[in-house]
């Protein structure tokens, strides 16, 4: 329904964040009652997961107008209360157990469930979707669970229920009633890891260039950082240290693209820097846990920063942002947290490091002099002079933001993480002009015509000078197309034109099957782009487009950028929403139908499944074919798509093209494309393709899809 885009998972895990607020709410009230009561309520909640769906079904045809709240509803209504009713049983068993057992940390019971997660997350894609279709995974999950029930009645039956309130040093830190002081730093310290997590994922995905199952690393990161970081730590924590500016002024200079930083370096640079601030904040929630009498409601306003850090990523941000500005946003925003944890050492005065933002108070440990702390003023420095190179670069202009919401709400974050996070007054000055540059002046660097954002990712249109000059269509990492600007007023349609991009081989089949335009053709495209394939049109030819993103559509459209669909001859439909279901229910009947939304790296596998092709070749005619193109950078889909077709008597020929030097010139790019169809019909139109070796593979159908036995990692496919 919305194809691939890493924002499905970011508001999935916007739905879960909410879902744990409200669990975390009626957990609060509910350890007012009774232990017996409250283990009661517990197995009630364990035992409504039994009526969760097995399978969710989509039939809306349209790309809603707000995907995220779209999705969010359509979760709430299939999944909400059986979630709901779960998300209330941890929080639960542990301030059982620790009002149970006065000697114990059930804080530590928080790290352990996010093992469980982390496993999870890693078992899951690696293990069993490779090998166990939908409903066996379901069956599986019911037994395990089964299991799990079990185990918590028989720990719920046998542990003794003790009163005794008396709390030991090791269930927390002394401290008095806890204060709207303490519950404001653990939603703020709660909101930015998760913040930064799914910042990062759009950075990873959007600008870097996505990597299958790439949302596995940074939740799995974050997961990790909750396990090291919810214990106590005998060392100083990476926000201690004066480097956490040498690191993040790489990162954001990277961001700028002014060095030629291999993309793979910003990507580890990245991840290992989300991780170690990741541990530090959560070490810090930790440190400022309160007693167990208070558990119900440090979860419940850690939730809520959760909560408050997906609503930022998962609306805001792609309401609101050209770019991906909420990363830079968030690295600036940790430099303005200070622990303040004194590293006691006798050779070296750490008062300038105080007043540039180290940030040290009494710890009971030593950390020896080395030459970040003897140096650490002039790291400090020399990072910030970085940091203000490249974010104040850019000229003063239209804004990064669309709306007054975009700047309101970082600046309002930054006044509570200034007065909140104990920073000093030098480091609230230069992170305010920072946050000044990345909200005016910070962009990419490139010549942009435009750029702006939706659900499905970034999208700009880059002026270059290649060809002669041209537009380049850019979904974020992803070339979707480029119209050389000397044919705006005038493209060449037909016989005269020439193949564009990796298009060739639809200007071959509209070629072959309309006898070389001698007669009009009906032809489907799934992924319009900037609309190239209009070119191989004459009038009389009918044309549709089945587009997911309706702002690929409103660039296509727009003639100061691409004229490929204003000045087509041939009668152009556009149908925004998912293309399997806009095709299955239109009443029309294709010579051609064109798959072209695979080359990028988040592959919507639904388009590609045994129920997917039935619908297409149910709206071909008697002559029809299917062209897919499977140029990916991760991705080899050709045995795949075979052994897939092959389930319905199709067959399937490939066809790597390779221009040469002249024709790369004329804008002709390397691609490799699959014709599917009748094995006569492929004789008489691609006679000189070549038969695609199929694997022994399982074929992919709406119940099972294993993109990882598609993956191939440098150059090297992947064996199931």
């Amino acid at each position: 329904m919305l194809g691939g885009s890493p924002n499905v998972w970011i508001t999935v895990n916007l739905f879960f964040q909410f879902l744990l607020l409200l669990g975390y709410c009626l957990a609060t009230v509910l350890s007012r009652i009774s232990n017996w009561g409250r283990l009661i309520y517990v197995g009630f909640a364990l035992a409504a997961a039994f009526i969760l769906p097995s399978h969710l079904h989509i039939s809306d045809l349209n790309t809603p107008d707000s995907p995220v709240f779209w999705v969010l509803r359509y979760l709430a209504s299939n999944l909400g209360v059986p979630a709901l009713l779960l998300c209330t049983a941890a929080p639960l068993l542990q301030y059982w157990y620790g009002t149970s057992k006065p000697s114990s940390n059930p804080y530590l019971l928080y790290a352990a469930s996010n093992i469980g997660s982390f496993l999870g997350i890693l078992v899951y894609p690696l293990l069993l979707e490779p090998r166990l279709g939908i409903s066996e995974q379901f069956q599986l999950w019911r037994g395990a669970y089964l299991v799990l029930v079990g185990l918590v009645g028989c720990a719920s039956l046998l542990t003794r229920t003790n009163h005794d309130k008396t709390q030991s040093q090791e269930t927390a830190v002394p401290r008095g009633a806890v204060t709207w002081s303490d519950r404001l730093r653990w939603v703020l310290l709660a909101a930015i890891p998760v913040s930064l997590s799914l910042s990062l994922t759009s950075y990873i995905t959007q600008d870097l260039g996505s990597f299958p199952l790439i949302w596995i690393l940074p939740l799995g990161l974050y997961l990790l950082s909750y396990i090291r970081g919810f214990q106590p730590l005998n060392k100083p924590t990476f926000l201690v240290h004066p480097y956490k500016h040498f690191w993040i002024a790489f990162i954001i200079l990277g961001l700028r693209n002014i060095l030629p930083i291999p993309h793979q370096v910003s990507f580890l640079a990245s991840t290992i820097i989300f991780y170690q601030v990741s541990k530090s904040i959560h070490n810090q929630l930790y440190e400022h846990r309160p007693t167990v009498q208070y558990l119900p409601q440090f979860y419940l306003f850690t939730a809520s920063g959760g909560v408050l850090g997906g609503l930022f990523n998962g609306v805001v941000a792609p309401l609101e942002y050209k770019f991906t500005l909420e990363y830079p946003l968030l690295l600036l925003l940790v430099l303005l947290i200070s622990p303040q944890y004194l590293v006691l050492v006798t050779n070296y005065d750490n008062r300038v490091s105080q007043i540039l933002g180290s940030g040290f108070i009494v710890k009971n440990y030593q950390t020896p002099v080395g030459k970040w702390y003897k140096y650490s003023t002039y790291f400090i420095f020399v990072s910030w002079v970085i940091i203000a190179y490249a974010i104040l670069l850019g000229s003063i202009g239209i804004p990064n933001f669309k709306g007054l919401a975009g700047a309101i709400i970082p600046i309002g974050v930054f006044t509570l993480a200034a007065w909140k996070l104990k920073s000093t007054v030098i480091q609230k000055s230069v992170v305010g002009l920072f946050l000044f540059g990345v909200l005016f002046l910070f962009k990419p660097t490139g010549n942009y015509l435009f750029a702006d954002r939706s659900f499905f990712g970034n999208l700009q249109v880059v002026s270059s000078s290649s060809y002669g000059g041209s537009h380049y269509l850019m979904h974020g990492t992803t070339l979707h197309g480029f119209q050389l600007t000397n044919s705006l007023s005038a493209p060449q349609y037909g016989l005269s034109s020439t193949g564009i991009g990796y298009y060739t081989a639809v200007k071959e089949l509209v070629e072959k099957i309309g006898s070389n335009y001698t007669r009009p053709i009906k032809t489907a495209v799934v992924g319009m782009g900037s609309g190239i394939s209009a070119l191989y049109t004459q009038p009389g030819d009918k044309l549709d487009f089945y587009e997911i993103d309706p702002l690929v559509v409103k660039v296509a459209r727009d003639e100061k950028y691409f004229s490929y669909l204003k000045k087509a001859p041939a009668n152009i439909n556009i149908y925004e929403g998912d293309a399997r279901l806009q095709i299955q229910n239109i009443d029309e009947k294709y010579n051609l139908l064109v798959l072209d939304a695979f080359s990028s790296d988040a592959i919507p596998s639904h388009l590609l499944t045994k129920e997917a092709f039935q619908v297409y070749t149910n709206k071909l005619n008697t002559s029809g074919i299917i062209l897919v193109h499977i140029s990916n950078r991760y991705f080899d889909l050709s045995s795949s798509v075979a052994v897939t077709v092959s389930t319905l008597g199709l067959d399937c020929r490939i066809k790597q093209y390779n221009p040469s030097k002249k024709e790369k010139e004329e804008g002709q790019l390397d691609a490799i494309w699959l014709a599917v169809g009748n094995t006569h019909i492929l004789d008489k139109y691609v006679p000189d393709w070549k038969i695609v070796q199929k694997l022994s593979i399982t074929p992919w159908t709406d119940n099972y899809a294993n993109l990882l036995s598609a993956f191939r990692a440098l150059g090297i496919k992947s064996k199931n």
